[in-house]
């Protein structure tokens, strides 16, 4: 059975434990300045003209002009062994005309600390947005991976933490823990409900030869949603792994794992069962070759995917991807790729391109596989002037019969050019559009030029 908290004492929760963290890493921050002999500071500030057109959004086809003042502001330090970095920005955004409107939009920040001597690693990250949510679906940081699309705001708050004990040793340990609260206000969609999720893993791995390792591994999550349809879920697994190095150049890896999984919303879905992954790594001249098989119970069914991957590097670029399939009991077969690819065309540009693919369920209990896919361009016109474009896609393909699925695609191309020292001068042409199975396109468009500056300091 699952037990579900008041969501209230879990924010109160997190924010007790944020607060109290900030606090740790400004002490932190103080040790780090006397040791590294002062902290690194950023300061940025821009101001850009933006004509923009809407269509398909509830308030009807918009044509306006905007004012968009950004301000951010970075502080970091770095010694042997510790680096601490936090970050904030936002932007004010003003209508201009005659129903003048004022919001804030793309506000963030983020709070890094790491601890990392030669036997053991402590990692402690907070991330908070607040910006549109057909804007955050293309926000990759997130635990919550869901494609949430929809007309309103979006407000997210992020704690990971990390601890590795024993990296030189034969008895290594490993925890992990990450809670996340999303809200959302001013939305259309009933169905975009808030939520706190809560992961926790832990992995114990004892060396018992030169080329044998085992491991010993639990994890345990929980998301708790508010709203109507909301829906609750519980997982909990315990398994045991083997990792064998055959040959300097061959490794097999095996796990076993034992989970459950509970699922409450209208009804009730409950499932148990066996996981099983092996994985065999080989090494090679270019890049290590690697074939991976997995077979996992979920509310679905169980869910068998086989896949293989190659990494390989070039004198100007790597490639690092896998293709394969997979299938859950009752849908068909689906085809999976994976892609990160960086290359360097001539010493004046670049490119990268990277391709996620996965078979996953989504809050409404439903199949789906997600994809996401970005593509990048660079090129320096001289050495005070370039010009970037980038393509991004996140699409959500719901399996079961007569779901809607939905794509948000967006593309962007600016040039830059650098006026003064720290100043840069911006001009570019921004399009978006989100389309959804069943309802009409949102589209956005948007030119703008402006100017930013960015100071830095070293106490």
């Amino acid at each position: 059975m699952i037990t579900v908290g008041n969501s209230f004492e879990k924010r109160g929760l997190a924010q007790g434990l944020l607060l109290s963290s900030m606090c740790f890493l400004s002490s932190a921050a103080s040790v780090l300045a006397q040791e590294a002999g002062g902290l690194n500071a950023t300061f940025d500030v821009g101001q850009r003209l933006d004509y923009r057109e809407e269509e398909g959004f509830a308030a009807g086809d918009v044509s306006e002009f905007r004012s968009l003042t950004t301000l951010g502001f970075g502080i970091s330090s770095e010694t042997r062994n510790q680096s601490i970095a936090f970050d904030v920005s936002s932007g004010l955004a003003i209508t201009l005309g005659d129903d003048s409107e004022t919001t804030f939009e793309g506000t963030q920040a983020t709070l890094d600390y790491t601890l990392d001597n030669r036997d053991n690693l402590l990692t402690f990250n907070t991330r908070y947005r607040r910006d549109q949510v057909d804007d955050l679906v293309f926000e990759t940081t997130m635990v919550d991976d869901e494609v949430a699309t929809g007309v309103g705001l979006r407000e997210v708050t992020t704690v990971t933490t990390g601890l590795t004990l024993g990296r030189e040793s034969r008895v290594t340990g490993i925890l992990g823990y990450s809670y996340e609260n999303s809200e959302f206000s001013d939305v259309l969609d009933p169905s975009l409900n808030d939520s706190d999720r809560q992961n926790a893993e832990a992995r114990i791995s004892f060396g018992l030869t030169r080329t044998a390792i085992v491991d010993l591994f639990g994890a345990w999550g929980e998301v708790d949603e508010q709203g109507a349809g909301a829906t609750d879920r519980e997982t909990r697994r315990v398994g045991i792994g083997l990792e064998y190095e055959i040959s300097l150049i061959t490794t097999v890896t095996g796990e076993i794992a034992y989970s459950e999984e509970e699922s409450r919303g209208d009804t009730i879905d409950e499932t148990e069962g066996f996981n099983y992954a092996l994985s065999v790594v080989r090494a090679r001249p270019n890049g290590a070759i690697n074939l991976n098989y997995t077979q996992a119970d979920t509310l679905n069914g169980a869910r068998r995917q086989l896949t293989a991957r190659q990494e390989l590097t070039f004198r100007r670029g790597a490639l690092n991807y896998a293709l394969g399939a997979t299938r859950t009991d009752g849908f068909d077969a689906q085809l999976l790729a994976n892609l990160t690819y960086s290359y360097e065309l001539d010493r004046n540009s670049t490119t990268g391109i990277t391709l996620s693919q996965v078979g996953t369920i989504n809050s409404d209990d439903e199949e789906v596989v997600n994809t996401r896919f970005d593509l990048s361009y660079t090129r320096a016109l001289s050495r005070v002037s370039e010009i970037n474009a980038g393509l991004a896609v996140v699409d959500e393909n719901v399996l079961e019969d007569g779901a809607a699925d939905q794509r948000s695609i967006r593309f962007d191309v600016s040039y830059g050019y650098e006026v003064g020292r720290d100043w840069l001068l911006t001009s570019g042409y921004e399009y978006s559009t989100v389309r959804v199975d069943g309802e009409d396109d949102r589209d956005r468009s948007t030119v703008y030029i402006g100017l930013s500056r960015s100071y830095a300091y070293r106490p």
